[in-house]
């Protein structure tokens, strides 16, 4: 029960704050938001940590830790990169849609490694949710400006609001997907290999979703992990127009993990790939894990 403790004990330690559209005042708020995420980790304080991020990204987080095979929260603090600091950065933008908002800076990010990482300008992306009327951070975006032109490149530089913030991938949702369930601690940490080419697939495994995945290769680890004795996995597909001369595929692969060496390849428990006549709409695959 310690999680719930640290989901709503401290959900709403912050003074409510009237939701803004654009401008000062949701830049400052937002910024106090976001410093009190990052003093929490720096500080490793897993109360204030629960306190500063929204309950989406707090939930998500701690499925994806204890999937890994790892303690939460401590884990959660266990990370090679410094949070970002926004000192120094030039901001381009702080909008608010619904209940999400964001700022965007450009610039160079210290992220605490090495010099030459250092040195490349970059667009950081800071992502809000608005919970009780409290703003809190939620997670960041970086975006790479290797294809920028050098005008962009000066107009950015100038503090010059590019015409690309107009893009969908770069205004606020306006809305957060709901709060997941919390998911069992597993026995075994278990991953995937997706093989996806002329179908758009889903997977669904222990309650939770993944994709979907068109024209694409995807891996991840297993929310929920792995059991001993049988487990399931369901693949729904439908086909897609596929690039001209590529034939159509969809292949899975699942693996048990080892969590305490990660490098050690992973024992494959299922591989399964859909028949040359097609792929069904959907397919239910049982597998054993010993």
């Amino acid at each position: 029960m310690k999680f719930f403790s640290l989901v709503f004990a401290l959900g709403f330690a912050a003074l409510p704050v009237q939701a803004q559209n654009s401008g000062p005042q949701l830049e400052s708020t937002l910024v106090r938001a976001y410093d009190a995420w990052r003093e929490a980790m720096i500080g490793k304080n897993a109360q204030a940590w629960a306190a500063a991020i929204t309950q989406y990204r707090q939930v998500v987080t701690r499925n994806e830790v204890v999937s890994d095979r790892k303690p939460f929260p401590q884990a959660v603090f266990e990370i090679p990169v410094s949070p970002p600091k926004i000192d120094g950065l030039r901001l381009l933008e702080a909008e608010a849609v619904g209940n999400t908002a964001h700022l965007i800076y450009f610039g160079k990010v210290d992220l605490g490694q090495d010099a030459d990482k250092k040195d490349k300008e970059v667009l950081l992306k800071l992502k809000f949710g608005l919970e009780g009327g409290v703003w809190k951070y939620d997670s960041n975006r970086f975006t790479g400006l290797s294809n920028a032109s050098p005008a962009e490149i000066a107009a950015l530089r100038a503090g010059k609001r590019p015409d690309f913030l107009d893009a969908a991938e770069f205004t606020p949702p306006g809305s957060f997907p709901p709060v997941p369930a919390l998911c069992r601690v597993p026995e075994f940490k278990g991953g995937y290999k997706l093989q996806s080419f002329g179908y758009e697939t889903t997977l669904s495994m222990n309650g939770f979703d993944y994709g979907p995945v068109a024209h694409a290769l995807d891996q991840q680890v297993i929310i929920g992990g792995l059991t001993s004795g049988e487990n399931v996995i369901t693949i729904r597909a439908k086909p897609v127009p596929a690039a001209e001369g590529q034939t159509p595929a969809l292949k899975l692969r699942i693996y048990k993990l080892d969590a305490e060496n990660p490098d050690q390849p992973g024992v494959q428990v299922l591989d399964w790939s859909a028949p040359a006549s097609g792929a069904p709409a959907e397919v239910r695959l049982p597998f054993t894990v010993r």
